[in-house]
């Protein structure tokens, strides 16, 4: 099997713009890549000589073999530093875990989602709903409020990246704002790669040196907020990566799902039905809407996951399972790509993989269902509670009148590389 090994400096900039405009293009058109994957399933011997795993077995090989496909693939677009999502498993891994466990064990999801999606929605509509924008106006406070007890009393030092009196409790949303925008750039260099534009990689290291920075300055009260005694760099390490990953991601994964559910007129039409007979409070209350809207967003994820393409490291000479008759050879010091979209659509794993279907039953491949998240040991620990605050924003967004892309002044989304930046809604 041939494998890239090309460093992505040395690519000319014509050849860079042009891979780096696919890359971009086939992340917005997933069904591209639904019928690119199938076609690999269909021969994996081919898949296999292209370093590529499509079948849901050999994805799920890939990512339980730790020691032979490594996560330091991510680590060359990680522009703020070391964070679990690019390590390998070992002693400072499983600390670092233990940390991030501790932290999202203080979140009250979905409390703190619902009561966010509520008071936006309120504004919203006290506007005379008419047009915003789902993830500048809607979208990121949701997930910003459900994510604050990360950083627990130390949340307001964070985003005003400073310890004096004023940065004390709540600052103003203008810095809160700021702040937003700040991670949202570190993590667009996540999605974007190494493909990524050198102008577009200069600025994300730049809000990367901006975020290393502001936590630097406040890693004190972040380490008496967390009641830990670790190094310095051990605090600031697991702050920055809190940070940037568990937002924008977040944010972008609810805008994905919302653009999928207004695609499908019937499926939208059904959910707000079943939210305007509950009426209010009952959409909020009433545990089995909650499981049905959270079951349409785990398939909604499905069709049009954040990360449909991933890629692993190969630190020596192995072999990758495809699912043809024989393995592929997998030299070391080479990269393995991963269709994850195109496991999730595999029929060997997922009845009538091709259906939207909410409430399929997935069997023995339940944790399959989860795939946009990872697969075992490397799976996000924030799964769950990345799926109760999508849960709670969508069920928010039920309660407005039917909802459209604002379209007729520009384009109404507006992209930056594989980042969503604006998505323009109106109510009718």
């Amino acid at each position: 099997m041939k494998l890239s090994t090309y460093e992505p400096d040395a690519l000319p900039p014509g050849a860079r713009r042009l891979s780096y405009g696919l890359f971009c293009w086939l992340n917005r058109h997933t069904t591209v890549l639904r019928a690119f994957g199938a076609l690999l399933r269909h021969w994996p011997s081919v898949g296999g000589r292209l370093g590529l795993a499509a079948r849901a077995s050999a994805v799920r090989d890939v990512l339980t073999r730790t020691r032979s496909f490594s996560n330091t693939a991510h680590a060359a677009n990680m522009v703020s530093g070391d964070y679990l999502i690019g390590m390998d498993p070992g002693p400072t891994y499983s600390a670092d875990r233990d940390l991030v466990h501790a932290r999202l064990a203080s979140l009250d999801v979905p409390a703190d989602s619902d009561a966010e999606a509520q008071r936006r929605i309120k504004a919203l509509s006290g506007r005379g709903a008419g047009a915003f924008d789902l993830i500048e106006d809607y979208l990121m406070w949701v997930v910003f409020h459900a994510m604050r007890p990360l950083f627990g009393a130390a949340t307001g030092a964070v985003v005003a990246g400073s310890t004096t009196a004023s940065a004390q409790g709540d600052v103003d949303e203008g810095l809160q704002r700021q702040y937003m925008l700040e991670i949202r750039y570190v993590a667009g260099q996540l999605l974007a790669g190494s493909l990524a534009t050198l102008d577009l990689r200069r600025r994300a290291e730049a809000c990367g040196d901006a975020l290393q920075a502001r936590i630097d300055r406040v890693s004190g009260p972040i380490g008496a907020a967390w009641g830990v005694k670790s190094a310095s760099e051990d605090i600031e390490r697991n702050a920055v990566g809190l940070a940037w990953i568990s937002h924008p991601v977040t944010v972008q994964s609810g805008a994905l799902i919302v653009q999928e559910l207004l695609g499908r007129a019937k499926v939208y039409e059904e959910l707000r039905s079943k939210a305007g007979k509950l009426g209010e409070p009952g959409v909020w209350t009433d545990p089995e809407f909650r499981k049905i809207v959270r079951n349409h967003v785990l398939e909604l994820m499905r069709f049009r996951p954040i990360f449909p393409l991933l890629a692993r490291d190969v630190p020596r000479d192995t072999e990758m399972e495809t699912g043809a008759r024989y393995n592929a050879g997998c030299p070391g010091g080479g990269k393995v790509s991963l269709l994850s979209i195109a496991a999730m659509f595999d029929p060997s794993a997922v009845p009538q993989s091709g259906r939207f279907c909410p409430d399929r039953d997935w069997g023995k491949n339940d944790a399959l269902r989860y795939l946009m998240f990872g697969y075992g040991y490397r799976q996000c620990p924030a799964r769950d509670h990345a799926v109760e605050i999508l849960t709670s924003a969508l069920i928010g967004l039920l309660t407005l009148p039917r909802l459209q892309l604002a379209r007729g002044e520009g384009k109404a989304i507006a992209y930056d590389g594989p980042l969503m930046l604006r998505m323009r809604m109106r109510t009718t």
